[in-house]
């Protein structure tokens, strides 16, 4: 069913942001128009240089590509270079109240997942090429025939007639000019200024819940890094009131730690991080290269569409605390699909667009949620945790194990739906070994405190 308003030969569109929801949506922009036989002009702004290292080349992100988006990419005809891989991840590593678990990638994972500065390398960074993760998804866009303009945009102006065009102002604050689009493509993430711009339109948008969290980048050299973290990013899920889990992401020459908090990161939660027995040894006394406290969408945005104005990425909805990246090219294709396919009307982007996202991301966020209010119960009660990392490290053929080893896997991963997850965790007879794991802790801990009373 066709919308109102639709791409044609000769449509302009225009996509604020050159991260990967910006470049996701120029590469499918591309081929879609090829399939239709129909010639547009697509503008990408952003003032961000993904060439320059540290805070000016940053897209504020830990940089773990899923290997199920390598794999999609691929099938998109959009291979990620090898020489812009830091490191290909072997595992994951679970540390909670001094219990550690691995988890394989040869166990888990059908696909290899790798580890990308979205930038250029942190801040006094040296690398003898360039490895800049956004910087390769931007280039490749524009060998596809999107134009770049290198200046951030600082004001939309909506039609008052729907067949117009909408209007752009950018460039520098003293002398702004002016670009009209037929189709306006939000690909700016929640840190952008721009938020509240789009909010000021007044169609309705709201955006995002966000969590402020802690991202630091150390360059501790190749040797110690392997030493300490070999190709594992290590999950810590320390016992806290105030730290819902860390970070730390192997990177050739540097490690990337990100704190997510139960509450607003604070300097005092990195001073709480870093002050871990199991943590203090292994950073130098000296800062990080480089760290910022970015924001996070812990929720969806509401109405992430207007009449020509399609908003992706961060900006409308993403996976409850994983996958960024991926959720990039998800919303990405869902806009492509929706303009190209179905129109650019408000009706026909809230039918095409907006519907289909609610079940794989924005009702899936709320098992999600639910998972990791878990989470926080099982870490805030050692016996809980150390029962379940007992059970996930028990050999044998017993399902339990292997079962429970594939939902902490899924849960810090990301690799499949909050919502199937959820329905592992409920399983009967995994419910029933962890009931019995944990008696049997209890009992042993009984035996142990009477022995020494008495």
């Amino acid at each position: 069913m066709a919308g109102v308003f639709t791409l044609r030969s000769g449509s302009k569109i225009a996509v604020i942001g050159g991260g990967p929801a910006g470049s996701f949506f120029a590469h499918l922009a591309r081929k879609w128009a090829d399939k239709k036989g129909i010639a547009i002009s697509l503008v990408i702004f952003d003032g961000k240089d993904f060439l320059e290292r540290g805070p000016r080349g940053c897209n504020l992100c830990a940089g773990v590509i899923a290997g199920g988006l390598e794999e999609k990419l691929r099938k998109e005809g959009l291979s990620l270079p090898e020489k812009r891989i830091i490191n290909r991840i072997e595992g994951y590593s679970l540390h909670a109240e001094r219990d550690t678990l691995r988890l394989p990638c040869s166990e888990n994972a059908k696909h290899a997942i790798a580890t990308v500065f979205r930038g250029n390398g942190p801040r006094y960074s040296h690398f003898p090429r360039i490895i800049s993760f956004d910087d390769f998804l931007l280039s490749w866009a524009q060998d596809r025939g999107a134009q770049v303009i290198s200046q951030p945009v600082w004001r939309i102006q909506l039609p008052r007639n729907q067949a117009d065009s909408i209007t752009l102002f950018y460039g520098e604050k003293g002398s702004l000019q002016c670009y009209e689009a037929d189709l306006v493509v939000g690909a700016f993430g929640v840190n952008a200024h721009l938020l509240k711009e789009v909010q000021r339109l007044g169609f309705g948008y709201k955006p995002p819940g966000t969590l402020t969290t802690f991202q630091a980048e150390f360059n501790l050299g190749l040797e110690e890094v392997k030493k300490q973290f070999r190709n594992d990013i290590h999950v810590y899920l320390p016992r806290s009131k105030t730290i819902r889990y860390a970070t730390i992401i192997p990177k050739g020459d540097y490690v990337t730690v990100t704190l997510v908090g139960k509450k607003k990161a604070t300097p005092e939660l990195a001073e709480e991080f870093f002050g871990l027995d199991e943590i203090r040894d292994i950073f130098p006394p000296s800062p990080p290269q480089c760290f910022c406290y970015p924001r996070i969408a812990i929720s969806a945005a509401q109405h992430p569409f207007s009449h020509r104005l399609v908003l992706i990425g961060d900006a409308s909805f993403c996976r409850q605390y994983k996958n960024g990246i991926e959720s990039a090219f998800l919303t990405a294709q869902l806009a492509a699909d929706a303009a190209f396919g179905q129109g650019v009307d408000a009706a026909t982007l809230r039918r095409a667009f907006y519907g289909p996202a609610k079940k794989p991301i924005i009702r899936d966020n709320l098992y999600g949620r639910a998972l990791f209010l878990l989470n926080d119960v099982l870490t805030s009660a050692p016996v809980l945790s150390h029962s379940h990392f007992l059970l996930a490290k028990r050999e044998g053929r017993s399902a339990g194990p292997k079962k429970l080893r594939r939902i902490l896997w899924s849960m810090f991963t990301g690799d499949i739906p909050y919502r199937d997850i959820f329905a592992m965790a409920l399983d009967v007879r995994l419910q029933i070994s962890l009931f019995l794991n944990t008696i049997q802790i209890l009992f042993q801990k009984t035996k142990k405190y009477l022995r020494r009373s008495g």
